[in-house]
């Protein structure tokens, strides 16, 4: 059963400068792990596998929590299976602007964004995020990762896989998690994808960008595995920040790699 989220992955080979940025926007770290075993059942899910790997947990009032995960280094184009939109009052000041349609979002998906953002997002490149990311001018929301994008050419099938997830959509098109708990939401919003340079529909834990959305989950080993997930799926159990954990990480055919959490 999915209770709510457990973080959205954003790859790093600078967890420090990562950090430090996301500070900007309130994070404060959860717990640091900067030597975890990195399991072999994870390596499909890489460019290269190595035993060991660094992660930090960070969360902000109000906004969706982040974990910085460090394989030993970036590899390829960003990964397109999630967008990051950050809301503030105003953009970081050394961001890099991008035209919006460099990213592989379609016309389509833009106004997507824009029903259910009540604005069309500016895109930037974060040097110390290492990506490309969306922002929305916001003062009377938490600043922070207001939602996520996921650009697909086959939005049936994304939302097919948020339904088995126990997200819903809500009238503007932003898919939320049945949760009441505020800290435990995610805001996901489908929208038609493009071919972009620079970018890969190929989620990896070790592309630059945001790969995989984790999510925490109850009584995984005696309840079915939602369909979506069945695909390419593997669990393993492992001990961060001092809690035995049953991880599950899946490949759905559409969407992000999903990863379920139990504690």
């Amino acid at each position: 059963m999915i209770l709510g989220l457990s973080h959205i992955a954003f790859s790093s080979d600078h967890i420090d400068a990562a950090t430090e940025r996301l500070t900007w926007f309130g994070y404060a770290p959860r717990f640091d792990e900067p030597v975890l075993e990195n399991h072999t059942a994870k390596a499909p899910f890489l460019t290269r596998h190595q035993p060991q790997h660094h992660i930090r947990a960070l969360a902000a009032d109000g906004a969706m929590a982040i974990e910085l995960l460090d394989h030993g280094g970036l590899a390829g184009p960003q990964t397109s299976g999630l967008i990051p939109i950050f809301c503030s009052e105003v953009p970081c000041p050394d961001w890099q602007p991008r035209p919006l349609e460099s990213l592989p979002i379609s016309p389509d998906g833009v106004n997507s964004l824009r029903n259910a953002l009540g604005q069309v997002p500016q895109a930037f490149h974060d040097q110390a995020l290492s990506m490309t990311l969306l922002w929305i001018a916001a003062s009377n929301e938490p600043a922070g990762l207001h939602a996520c994008a996921v650009p697909t050419n086959y939005t049936e099938g994304v939302t097919s896989l948020l339904n088995q997830l126990r997200f819903r959509s809500d009238s503007t098109g932003i898919w939320k998690l049945l949760t009441p708990l505020p800290a435990l939401q995610a805001r996901l919003i489908p929208v038609g994808s493009l071919p972009a340079r620079g970018w890969s529909a190929h989620p990896l834990l070790d592309a630059p960008g945001c790969g995989c959305l984790a999510l925490m989950a109850r009584s995984t080993e005696c309840t079915p595995m939602p369909s979506a997930l069945q695909r390419k799926a593997v669990s393993f159990n492992l001990q961060v920040n001092g809690k035995n954990s049953r991880i599950t990480m899946a490949r759905p055919e559409n969407g992000p790699i999903i990863e379920l959490v139990e504690q």
